[in-house]
């Protein structure tokens, strides 16, 4: 299997390292205007060019992970080459309808990683358009899959799904700042603070997924009466921390559906 990258940025570089693991991929064409940010890509099975024809001519699949400003010229630039090929976008707020008006005999489909991905460890929802066949649809899970997890959702979620997952990371970094700051001021060295406080998190989050309790369950068993952890819960109650964050989630995913609205209109 061929698979192609159109766009070598953080993410596109990312999923091409994962696709360069794959035994069952054969060869990545990953493209970019600034090849220099990209060259220590290249290898046997990988090439780095800035032909995105190149790309999509020689690729069974291709990825899009160019921004949404670009879309239009490179989903016109590559349209001569994607018939009855399997076609990726990794672009937030463009839609597979506008998407299929530039590529019509492609078979689409829109995904959303994080940056997790560049340790393999993203989460990807993805949409598909009903062209799709059960193999295709097999062979998009393996593709995403190749730099994490994957998940199907219907498309009008997508842009929810951007807000919450895609722009995740950047809540979670805050929170990690946030208690590696109170671990010093409360006199821990940074370097265990970070430690602690990052391990916390990863452990948090594996024993919720493996066990798969409620975060409410989890809460409750280390909390005690009169203990430390409800005085700590009590402050970040009364400083709103549940409210703030479902409200960054809800104006993200405003925005999304703004950036959706301006591209559905062009």
């Amino acid at each position: 299997m061929k698979v192609a990258v159109i766009g070598g940025g953080k993410i596109g570089e990312a999923v091409a390292r994962g696709f360069a693991k794959s035994k069952e991929i054969t060869k990545v064409i990953v493209t970019k205007r600034n090849l220099s940010t990209i060259r220590s890509l290249q290898s046997a099975k990988v090439i780095v060019t800035q032909d995105n024809k190149k790309a999509a001519r020689e690729s069974d699949i291709i990825l899009i992970s160019v921004k949404a400003g670009d879309a239009k010229h490179v989903l016109n630039e590559i349209s001569e080459f994607v018939s009855d090929k399997i076609v990726i976008s990794l672009m937030a707020a463009v839609s597979i309808r506008k998407i299929e008006l530039a590529i019509p005999r492609a078979k689409v489909v829109r995904a959303m990683p994080n940056i997790a991905a560049t340790i393999g460890e993203a989460i990807t929802a993805y949409a598909t358009s009903p062209k799709l066949t059960k193999k295709d649809h097999e062979r998009v899970e393996f593709i995403l899959c190749c730099f994490g997890e994957c998940i199907p959702v219907p498309e009008n979620l997508m842009d929810a799904v951007t807000a919450l997952s895609g722009s995740g990371p950047a809540y979670i970094a805050i929170l990690i700042e946030a208690m590696v700051s109170a671990g010093l001021k409360v006199g821990l060295p940074r370097d265990i603070a970070f430690k602690l406080v990052t391990k916390t998190l990863t452990g948090t989050a594996d024993l919720l997924s493996q066990k798969k309790m409620h975060p409410a369950e989890l809460r409750d068993s280390v909390t005690t009466p009169a203990g430390t952890t409800i005085a700590g819960i009590y402050e970040l109650e009364k400083g709103s921390v549940r409210t703030s964050i479902m409200n960054a989630v809800d104006a993200a995913t405003q925005a999304a559906e703004r950036v959706a609205k301006k591209f559905e209109s062009d």
